[in-house]
């Protein structure tokens, strides 16, 4: 790994103006929050409206509902992974605030399609084609966006002291935490209520997305935006790297190399165990949260996996904020250590009712207690990880860095969801190989 100080690259001799009231931070977490919001909302209400409420028919099972969820699943990754790829080369010759904010205006024009749509048309038969492929195309619009912008509001960023960066982290872990809430709320008090849930879900995000706008386009009026992004500007063109080369970008990986790697392997630890994982754990008997949690398995899901992941995961990008240990020379050490956190559920209740191997840990109280370290050391290394970056390469590199890290951590997502069905298939049959 190459560690490279600042003070070794260029400089602009300008005094930078201070983040008053940190009021830039906020919005950031405000943007890392909103702008993801839409589809993991629309992720969210996809098996109760589309597939139960839409395209089963009487109950019983159509073509449409069978196929929606792998449809979606090629319609959010495909798009996502190819506009990151070629907003490398494409984007950073420009400028990115506007490659940021265009994807918030564009879904919020996809928002506003989604929700006429779920208050004018009720299922029916003759309607299940068009109605199918009309939200699979518009799936696909809101990942081009998504990713679109999530590379770039990374690039962006990538010019400002690295704890924006982790804001950015910070705002993507609350908007997991948010929409845990609403489905413990909507579970309990819109149960059978699929189409109002929809319209819940959706205005909520219509309505934060605009919010998201706004801050994006008060951002760019602080002086202190400016000055990094001036400045940031002015290193590059001093560089010659304020237009994209493959030179350029491997110069940049070999200098970020080692960051890379704990981005990737972070996030495809983390996605192996949640949701798939998590998620398929039964209660146990003996433990206290056993005799306490409610015997509804919906409720028991959503308090032990989602709400623990998502509110401790919240918890470690915070804490990431305020404390940078270990180093960027020892970060890998902790990452790869995490790796233990497989083995650990894979011997909870895992698949209890079909695994071939015994079960070490039958109690309730142990897996949330794992539930909470995995969470809570995801946020928190993943946070430094995609922190560390674009500090380690020499600044005129930082954008690329961020960049980069970006694309190795939708790989880390990839490569957990194939990880997990491996695992899947070989908790039930151990001569897999």
């Amino acid at each position: 790994m190459v560690v490279m100080s600042r003070s070794e690259t260029y400089t602009v001799d300008q005094t930078a103006p201070k983040d008053k009231f940190n009021i830039v931070y906020w919005l950031v977490i405000l943007v890392g929050f909103g702008v993801l919001l839409p589809w993991n909302m629309f992720i969210t209400i996809s098996p109760e409206y589309y597939v139960n409420y839409w395209f089963k028919q009487d109950g019983q099972e159509t073509w449409y509902s069978k196929e929606f969820m792998g449809g979606l699943t090629i319609a959010s990754q495909l798009p996502n992974a190819s506009i990151n790829v070629v907003n490398l080369f494409i984007i950073i010759a420009g400028p990115l605030i506007y490659r940021v904010f265009a994807p918030v205006c564009f879904n919020i024009f996809n928002l506003s399609v989604i929700l006429l749509l779920v208050i004018i048309f009720e299922p029916a038969p003759e309607m299940m084609k068009w109605f199918f492929w009309t939200t699979l195309g518009i799936a696909v619009s809101i990942n081009f966006s998504n990713g679109l912008y999530e590379n770039s509001v990374y690039g962006v960023f990538a010019d400002f002291p690295h704890t924006y960066i982790g804001a950015l982290l910070i705002g993507n872990n609350i908007c997991g935490l948010l929409i845990t809430f609403v489905k413990i709320g909507v579970t309990f008090f819109l149960y059978n209520e699929p189409r109002l849930v929809a319209i819940v879900y959706f205005s909520i995000s219509l309505s934060i997305l605009l919010v998201c706008a706004a801050a994006l386009f008060f951002i760019t009026r602080q002086d202190f935006y400016h000055y990094h992004h001036q400045k940031g500007m002015e290193v590059r063109e001093k560089a010659e790297t304020d237009k994209p080369s493959p030179s350029i970008l491997w110069n940049t990986f070999k200098n970020c190399y080692g960051q890379l790697f704990n981005v990737w392997f972070c996030f495809a630890v983390t996605l192996t165990i949640f949701p798939v994982m998590m998620t398929v754990v039964s209660r146990g008997k003996n433990g206290f949260l056993d005799k306490i949690m409610s015997e509804n398995d919906e409720i028991y899901t959503l308090f032990t996996s989602f709400l623990v992941f998502n509110l401790f995961a919240t918890v470690g990008s915070i804490v990431a904020s305020k404390i940078h240990w270990p180093t960027p020379r020892y970060l890998s050490l902790a990452i790869i250590a995490r790796a233990l956190f497989i083995p650990i559920f894979f011997f909870c209740n895992y698949r209890v009712e079909t695994r071939a191997y015994p079960v070490f840990f039958d109690n309730t109280d142990i897996f949330v207690i794992a539930g909470i370290a995995m969470s809570f050391s995801h946020g928190y290394l993943s946070a430094l990880a995609m922190g560390y970056t674009p500090s380690v390469v020499p600044s005129h590199y930082s954008r690329f860095a961020a960049q980069l890290s970006v694309c190795t951590l939708m790989v880390g997502l990839l490569t957990g969801g194939l990880w997990a069905v491996l695992i899947e298939n070989l908790v039930d049959k151990p001569d897999i190989f």
